[in-house]
């Protein structure tokens, strides 16, 4: 083989060499990007899933959001949301209605015996404790949220709290109430409003009885209508037992009158304790 030959064929082996490893450095530049492609197609499948995810979750909230609103806004008790609160039948009440008072008794005195053992576990067990603070969420959705005084109980949370405001202890004893009596007598839940010294709300409970008489029981202020002689609860002329009642708070509330009762099927309002008397005496039991 002559020089000049023995160079060409230095010279092709060498290219074939420098072809073979770029070929071989290629196929793993080829392999490594393949693998990057697959990570990132992965990872952009699962990032187009998290995104359908996250569309999908938004678009329940939207969805469900004004019955979110609703649910959080009925626990500041406005209006009619208050009939809520009256809950005879949950397994917590009636648990604790036949601890403290067995069944139904149709021995009338009894009977007032009993309704006065439930008001009396009520004040003994049930912890005075102010309401925190409600969100209002807003609507539309993209304005501000709002912060308002005011958090009602349910009256199962308050026999497990052992804790609660008016609201709180009328409700939990008006629905221990009818619980016990059956629904066989109306019991309603009474709120008075001042604005003098400054504007207040309170909420107790009250009950019509045979004879066009009426009876206050107020857990929160530890006040029920009574006997002249001091012993047992009782009931007299609307007039007589609401006079007595606003007379318990009218060094907080000096110019109190009723502006509302509600239960489970009841919901009135009222422009003075004249109108709430006037619709006790036209109310048939």
């Amino acid at each position: 083989m002559s020089s000049l030959q023995k160079k060409l064929f230095t010279i092709v082996f060498v290219l074939l060499v420098i072809s073979l490893i770029l070929s071989i450095s290629l196929w793993q530049q080829l392999k490594v990007t393949k693998s990057q492609l697959a990570d990132t197609t992965a990872q952009l499948r699962a990032a187009e899933t998290r995104i359908d995810r996250i569309k999908g979750e938004g678009s329940w909230l939207v969805d469900h959001y004004p019955d979110f609103r609703k649910q959080i806004s009925m626990r500041l008790g406005e209006g009619q949301d208050a009939q809520h609160f009256i809950t005879p039948d949950d397994p917590a009440v009636s648990t604790k209605v036949q601890e403290i008072a067995g069944g139904y008794a149709e021995d009338v005195k009894e009977w007032w015996a009993d309704y006065e053992r439930m008001y009396f576990w009520v004040i003994r067990n049930i912890e005075y404790a102010p309401d925190s603070h409600t969100p209002i969420l807003p609507e539309p959705m993209n304005e501000t949220l709002r912060w308002q005084e005011g958090f009602w109980r349910m009256p199962a949370e308050t026999i497990r709290d052992k804790a609660g405001d008016c609201e709180d202890m009328t409700a939990l004893l008006a629905s221990m109430l009818l619980n016990y009596n059956e629904r066989r007598h109306p019991v309603w839940a009474i709120g008075i409003e001042s604005y003098k010294p400054k504007p207040a709300r309170h909420i107790a409970l009250a009950f019509p009885v045979e004879g066009k008489r009426l009876t206050i029981l107020d857990p929160t202020a530890r006040y029920y209508t009574i006997f002249p002689i001091g012993w047992g609860i009782a009931a007299y002329e609307p007039s007589i037992a609401v006079s007595d009642w606003l007379f318990r708070w009218a060094e907080k509330m000096n110019d109190a009158y009723v502006y509302m009762v509600f239960s489970e099927d009841v919901y009135q309002e009222f422009s003075s304790t004249e109108e709430f008397i006037e619709w006790v005496n036209n109310f048939k039991l």
